[in-house]
C-alpha cells in the first residue's frame, strides 16, 4: 500500500512539475553561482550554515549532479535550508516526502513544510496542498489553496495560471456558500499562522 501511495503521489506531483523547486529569480542573491561551484566549496559553505549552499547541495545529492546520489542525505541538507526559511528547500522537501525519496512517505510532514512555503508566498506549495485536498476529496480547501496559488504577486505566473484553471473547474462542484467560505479560508490564512 506505501508503494502504491508514494507511486501515486510521484505521478500526480510529476504532472504538476513541481518535482524540482527552485530558488526564483525575487530572492535577492545571485543563485547562479551556486549552480556551478565545485561540490567541495558548495559543501563547505553549507557546512557554514549558508541556506542557499544547503539548498543547492541538497538539490545536487538528491539528483546526482557532479556528486554521487543520495537522496537521505538531500533530505538532511534541504531540512537544514528549510529550517532556515527558504521556501523551495521547504518545497522540494515536501515533495520528497510525499514521495518517500530518502524517508518515509509522511503526509503531515509533507503537509507541514507545504504549508511553510505557502505562507512564505510560494504558490507552487499552494498548489501542491490543493492537489492533496481535491485528491482527499476535501474541494473547499482544494478550493482555498487554488486560490492562494492564483493571487497576484504570487511566485510562479505559470502555476497562477493552473490554479486560475482549477478554480473554474472546482466551482462547478461547489454551492456559492462553499466559494465564500473557501474564499474566507483563504483571505484569513496568512492572519491565523
Amino acid at each position: 500500500m506505501k508503494l502504491l501511495k508514494a507511486a501515486l503521489f510521484t505521478a500526480l506531483f510529476s504532472c504538476a512539475g513541481l518535482a524540482n523547486a527552485e530558488l526564483i529569480a525575487n530572492i535577492p542573491l545571485d543563485t547562479s553561482r551556486f549552480e556551478i561551484m565545485p561540490v567541495s566549496e558548495l559543501s563547505a559553505r553549507a557546512a557554514q550554515g549558508n541556506d542557499h549552499a544547503q539548498f543547492y547541495l541538497a538539490k545536487r545529492l538528491q539528483k546526482g549532479q557532479d556528486i554521487a546520489q543520495n537522496t537521505s542525505k538531500a533530505v538532511e541538507w534541504y531540512t537544514r535550508a528549510a529550517e532556515q526559511g527558504v521556501a523551495p528547500a521547504q518545497l522540494n522537501l515536501a515533495i520528497m516526502y510525499l514521495r518517500g525519496e530518502g524517508v518515509q512517505p509522511n503526509l503531515q510532514q509533507a503537509r507541514k513544510w507545504l504549508e511553510k512555503a505557502a505562507m512564505s508566498g510560494d504558490n507552487r506549495a499552494s498548489y501542491t496542498l490543493a492537489l492533496l485536498d481535491e485528491k482527499q476529496k476535501n474541494l473547499v480547501d482544494a478550493y482555498k489553496w487554488y486560490d492562494l496559488a492564483a493571487r497576484d504577486g504570487m511566485l510562479d505566473e505559470k502555476v497562477r495560471t493552473k490554479a486560475r484553471g482549477k478554480i473554474g473547474q472546482l466551482a462547478l462542484n461547489l454551492s456559492s456558500s462553499d466559494i465564500a467560505s473557501a474564499r474566507t479560508k483563504a483571505d484569513t490564512w496568512f492572519q491565523s499562522k
